[in-house]
This record gives structure tokens, C-alpha cells and sequence, in this order.
């Protein structure tokens, strides 16, 4: 036990190096009233010290983002001309979100939108952009670095095209996030045979599943960065399973997990980063680590392999409650909420499904035919990185 502490401790270090998923990510919306254009676009402030310009530390984040908007932004009219820029500026908005608002005169109807911020600086990053006519939907655009072109005048084509484009979102969003892999690994870890593979994976569908729709669809309200800290969480408390089914010290074990979890909710608290009623949300997620750990360990003892089943079945369940709220901050964040939504929903949650089978699909061809010739090391190995990964990002996004 003390080499294994030993191990996830230098692990942790390690982890200094590793960042996790965090998708980089904007949205506007518009509005086209005759000849003019309005627009108010929406962009976390870490966003924009992607740019170069932000590196000399003399401009203010607002003042480089309302330049970079001046010159990768275009609105084009019916023959094609430019129309004029008139106002671009600055506005209120939430803690590290910078807002701009600006506006086009054209010579005639307006055409399309041009939008290329940040594409330059960061490749990878996605833009969510909404066009409103006289207060009526036209036209809804996922923006990338290959398409930055939004047709004001939206056909038939345009509902498809975006639910293939949530869909490919949610399959880039879990295959390119290192804590939702890190997760699914040490859930696969823990399973060990395929039959319990299969049941915890459901479990965690039909989790993540149920809090994704009720983020999006406006039932509930999850507070973001507590969600990413969890999810942190959650990965090291998986990875911790592991050890404990093979160490039977289980009231120590689960203990310990419990006060670490419920120590840096008050520590955060101590030091203003969390309010009173987030401490409580840290002193929930500790008593669920206790009752996880001591669960797992007597339905591992128990002789019922329904029973064991039945608890793989709603832990994962609950695990993919906590995920699902982090899969659904893109799609939060864009402000939209409501009916309006059932399409890019279901786009994106079937990409996310799709992604998740295919990661699992490769592990399971990988592991299977290792699994009788890897020695026991290797396994206590990839258990101990993804604790200290967890560890790593529960309390840096707690503190963050």
C-alpha cells in the first residue's frame, strides 16, 4: 500500500503537465432589420489571450478583442458588397466573459456574415452563432476554422446540416476530452469482465443522458466550474476503486476519501472561493464517496452477482449525472434553453454516445487479448495516473 501511495503522489506531480478537456468555444447572436445588422458576441476572456496581441500586457482583453472582431469580421449584401462597420464596442457582462456589440449598414438586403475570430490563433476553436429577422429565427451556424461563412436567408438544408454538426461536436467533445476518457478508463478498469463493462457503461448512458436534456432543456441549473471539479473527482474516486477491491482496509480508505473531499470544499470556502451553499455540495460528494466505496466493496464480497450488478448499475448512474451536466456547458452556454433545442440535443447527446462506444470498442480490442499476459503492475499503474489525474483536477478547479 505505502509503494502504490508512493506512486499516485509522484503521479500527481506529474499531472502539473496535463490539462483536460476544455473546449474552446464562443457564440453570437444577430439581428437583421432591413438594411442593418446587429451583433453581440459572446467570449470567455481566456479566450482571448490566445492572441498575440495579448502578450504584451498594454491593451486591455476588451480593447484586443474588439480589434480582432474589426478585422476577421464582414457582413456582405445581395451583390456581394461590404457593408459598413458603424459601431463596435464593449459591453456589461458576466465575470470573464467579454461581450461585443457592433452593427452594419448595408447598400442593400444583407447576405451573409463573415466571422473569423480566433480562428488563427486557436484552429480548434467553434463558434455558435444565431440570426434573428424581425425577432424570427433564420438561421443557426456551428462556425469553424474550414466554414465561417452564416447564410442570413436559411432553406431546408439548414436543420440537417446543424444536427450533423452537433452530432460531430459531441463525438470531438468526449474524444477529445482527457477527463471523460480518463474516466470511461477507470471504469473499465474497475468492471474487468465485459459483462460488467456493459453495465456499468449503461449505467453511466442513461446518467449522463437524463442531466444533459435536464441542463439543456432549463429543468435544472448546474453551477459549471462545481461540475468540472466533481467530474475531477469522480476520476480519481474511480481509479481509487481499484485498490480498494484488492485492499480490504475499506473503513480507512473510504474515510480518508470522504474528509480529503469535504476538506478542500471548506478550504475553497476558507478562502472566499466557494460559497456556503457550494461547501454543502462538497460535504454531499463526500458522504456519496463513502457510501461509493463501502458499496462497491461489500457488493464485491457479495456471492450475488445480480446484487453486485444492480450497484455497478446505479453508482454509474449517478457518476454519469455529474458528467452529463459537463457535457451540456456548450450547449448551455450558447443562452439557449427550451423545446428549441430537441434537435442539437439529441445531435450532440448521440455523438457523445457515439465517441464513448468508440473509445470503448478500442480499449476492449487492446485489453482483451493483453489482459491474461499484462502483469499486475501495469494495471496498478494506469490506476494510480488516473487518481492522481483526478486529484489534480479536483483541486485545481476548485481553487481556480
Amino acid at each position: 500500500m505505502a509503494a502504490r501511495t508512493v506512486l499516485c503522489l509522484v503521479l500527481c506531480f506529474a499531472a502539473l503537465c496535463c490539462e483536460a478537456h476544455t473546449r474552446s468555444e464562443s457564440y453570437s447572436t444577430w439581428q437583421v432589420s432591413g438594411t442593418e445588422v446587429f451583433g453581440r458576441v459572446s467570449m470567455p476572456g481566456l479566450e482571448v489571450t490566445r492572441l498575440a496581441a495579448a502578450q504584451d500586457g498594454s491593451r486591455s482583453l476588451s480593447a484586443i478583442l474588439v480589434a480582432e472582431i474589426r478585422d476577421k469580421t464582414r457582413v456582405l449584401d445581395a451583390n456581394q458588397g461590404a457593408c459598413d462597420l458603424e459601431s463596435l464596442q464593449p459591453v456589461a457582462a458576466a465575470a470573464g466573459i467579454l461581450q461585443i456589440e457592433l452593427s452594419f449598414r448595408c447598400a442593400s438586403t444583407p447576405a451573409r456574415i463573415l466571422y473569423a475570430t480566433l480562428f488563427d490563433a486557436a484552429p480548434s476553436h467553434i463558434h455558435y452563432a444565431r440570426v434573428f429577422r424581425d425577432d424570427q429565427l433564420v438561421a443557426e451556424s456551428l462556425l469553424t476554422a474550414d466554414r465561417i461563412g452564416i447564410a442570413l436567408d436559411a432553406d431546408e438544408t439548414s436543420a440537417s446540416y446543424r444536427f450533423t454538426d452537433f452530432f460531430n461536436l459531441g463525438v470531438e467533445h468526449i474524444v477529445s476530452g482527457l477527463d471523460h476518457i480518463a474516466f470511461l478508463a477507470g471504469l473499465l478498469l474497475v468492471a474487468g469482465t465485459f459483462r460488467r463493462s456493459l453495465i456499468a457503461v449503461t449505467g453511466f448512458t442513461v446518467g449522463h443522458s437524463a442531466s444533459l436534456a435536464a441542463a439543456v432543456l432549463g429543468y435544472v441549473s448546474a453551477n459549471a466550474p462545481l461540475v468540472e471539479a466533481f467530474i475531477g473527482f469522480t476520476v480519481a474516486l474511480i481509479a481509487l476503486e481499484y485498490f480498494l477491491l484488492r485492499d480490504r482496509r475499506i473503513n480507512l480508505l473510504a474515510g480518508v476519501t470522504g474528509l480529503f473531499a469535504a476538506t478542500v470544499g471548506v478550504i475553497a470556502f476558507a478562502f472566499g472561493l466557494a460559497a456556503g451553499h457550494e461547501v454543502l455540495a462538497y460535504l454531499g460528494i463526500a458522504l456519496f464517496a463513502w457510501c461509493y466505496l463501502q458499496a462497491a466493496a461489500l457488493s464485491e464480497g457479495s456471492s450475488a452477482t445480480s446484487h453486485s450488478g444492480s450497484v455497478l448499475l446505479i453508482a454509474t448512474f449517478c457518476f454519469g449525472l455529474v458528467h452529463g451536466f459537463g457535457f451540456a456547458g456548450f450547449l448551455v452556454d450558447t443562452g439557449l434553453l427550451g423545446a428549441e433545442l430537441f434537435a442539437p440535443l439529441l445531435g450532440f447527446n448521440l455523438g457523445v454516445e457515439a465517441g464513448q462506444l468508440l473509445l470503448i470498442a478500442i480499449a476492449v480490442l487492446i485489453a482483451y487479448p493483453m489482459r491474461r499476459r499484462l502483469p499486475r503492475v501495469i494495471p496498478e499503474a494506469i490506476a494510480a495516473s488516473l487518481c492522481a489525474l483526478g486529484v489534480f483536477w479536483f483541486i485545481s478547479r476548485s481553487f481556480a
